[in-house]
Formats: structure tokens, C-alpha cells, sequence
């Protein structure tokens, strides 16, 4: 009898302790706590959205749990999700398959996660500057980029002002300022002022006026031309100038990524 009560608590230890949970690494190359940024390089858990860290526990010898932590609307909110020994594995081998997350690798990713610094971004581009912008929902805007507060976008159409926010965009395309075309500015300007000229003296060869209006049709054309010049050399520049584009939406990075 003595020995059976002996072999009994024998066992409820050994089951006490194979039911406890353990945190088990699941790669060297995140540790314990798999973070943010360790989830983004390795995009062990890619399709978890505001995710901010994650740890893998033993529930017994041939199984695991992930338990998870997300941002949900401002609070952190977890949940857990089982993991058996094949997807231990394959998560594994997959981390362990990869670089190590050095701060070097960090900087390079970083580097194309515009939807990261999307603000920033906005608030550092040239205004007024015209933009493009197309929406989650695929819905296209074409405008003058004329401020960016509260994140909002404010949009100068043909029409209206119109605003988007700042968390329904999925990517923006503008142009690069440049002080490379600043140095054709005053030919620009001569060309332009010539080209009135030259057009008042054929309107003069034409008409035949007097002296007085000969010489005001020119400085007519002399006028006009100056004027349309700064339109001209805003719509050279506009066009001569490269486009940047970048993405708002994390999932449309993700696709860019996958490609």
C-alpha cells in the first residue's frame, strides 16, 4: 500500500510538471520574446495585423502554443493559438534559414517601409505639389497636394477641396523637387519673352498699324510672353522632374514583397 501511495505521487508530480507551461525558444535568432521588428524581418507571423510581440510555450512534449500580442484600437490585447510539433518546426527552419537581424539588415528594411513614416513624409513634401493618390478602396484622386494636418490630406481638385484621410490611402505619387531645371529659368524667360515678340511683329506685318501701335503690340507681346513664361517653366519642370511613389498600406507591401 505504501509503495502504490509512493508510485501515485511519483506521477502527480511528473504530470504537474509536463503541464506546466515552459517558454521555449524557437530560433536563436529572436530569443525568448519575438518582437516587432524581429516579426517583420523573418515575417514569422505576416499576416497578424498590429502585431507588437509573441512567445512560444510547451504545453507538453509534443505540443505548443503561441501566445500572441496585438495593439487593438490603442490597447494590447492577447490571444493565444496552438502550434503543433510540425509547425514548431517549419517556423524554425524558416527563421534559421534566414540572416541574422543585424542593424544593418534593420536600416535596409526600414528604409522601403514608407507606410512607417507616412506623415513625415507628407509633411516634408513641397506644397502646393500636384499628387496622385489612390485609396483602399482603388478609387483614384488627382490633384494639388495643398496641406497636411490632423492626417488629413487636402486635395485642391478642378472642382473642391477635397480630404482624405491619412489611414485610407494605400500609396501617393509625386514629384521630386529639384534646383536642377532653376538654372534654365531666366533662358526660359527670354525664350518666352522672344517668342511674344516675334508673334506681335508678324501681327504687325500683317495689320500694317500705326507707328505708336506697332511699338505697343509689341510691348504687348513682349508682356504676354514673360507671364506665360512662369507657367512654362513650372510645366517643364513638372514634367522633366521624376515621380516618387510610396506605399501607405502595409498589406499592399506585403504583396510588393511576395512578388
Amino acid at each position: 500500500m505504501a509503495i502504490f501511495k509512493l508510485l501515485l505521487s511519483v506521477l502527480l508530480v511528473l504530470g504537474a510538471a509536463i503541464a506546466q507551461e515552459e517558454v521555449v525558444i524557437l530560433s536563436p535568432r529572436v530569443g525568448t520574446l519575438i518582437d516587432i521588428h524581429e516579426n517583420r524581418f523573418y515575417r514569422i507571423f505576416p499576416k497578424v495585423r498590429n502585431f507588437i510581440s509573441a512567445q512560444v510555450y510547451s504545453t507538453s512534449f509534443t505540443g505548443y502554443k503561441v501566445r500572441i500580442v496585438v495593439n487593438r484600437k490603442g490597447k494590447e490585447k492577447t490571444y493565444e493559438k496552438k502550434m503543433s510539433l510540425n509547425q514548431f518546426t517549419r517556423f524554425q527552419n524558416k527563421i534559421n534559414a534566414q540572416p541574422e537581424f543585424t542593424d544593418e539588415a534593420r536600416a535596409i528594411m526600414y528604409a522601403g517601409m514608407d507606410f512607417l513614416r507616412a506623415s513625415d513624409i507628407l509633411t516634408d513634401i513641397k506644397k502646393p505639389q500636384f499628387v496622385k493618390i489612390v485609396d483602399n478602396k482603388n478609387m483614384r484622386l488627382n490633384g494639388t497636394l495643398v496641406s497636411f494636418e490632423n492626417s488629413l490630406i487636402s486635395v485642391q481638385t478642378p472642382r473642391e477641396i477635397e480630404q482624405v484621410n491619412l489611414n485610407d490611402v494605400k500609396r501617393i505619387s509625386y514629384r521630386l523637387y529639384s534646383n536642377e531645371f532653376l538654372r534654365l529659368k531666366s533662358y526660359i524667360y527670354v525664350l518666352s519673352g522672344a517668342m511674344g515678340l516675334n508673334v506681335a511683329s508678324i501681327y504687325n506685318s500683317q495689320r500694317s498699324p500705326r507707328l505708336d501701335e506697332s511699338w505697343y503690340y509689341r510691348f504687348y507681346g513682349i508682356t504676354m510672353g514673360l507671364i506665360l513664361s512662369g507657367e512654362l517653366y513650372d510645366a517643364l519642370s513638372t514634367i522633366l522632374t521624376p515621380t516618387e511613389t510610396f506605399i501607405l498600406s502595409q498589406e499592399k507591401y506585403e504583396q510588393n514583397k511576395r512578388l
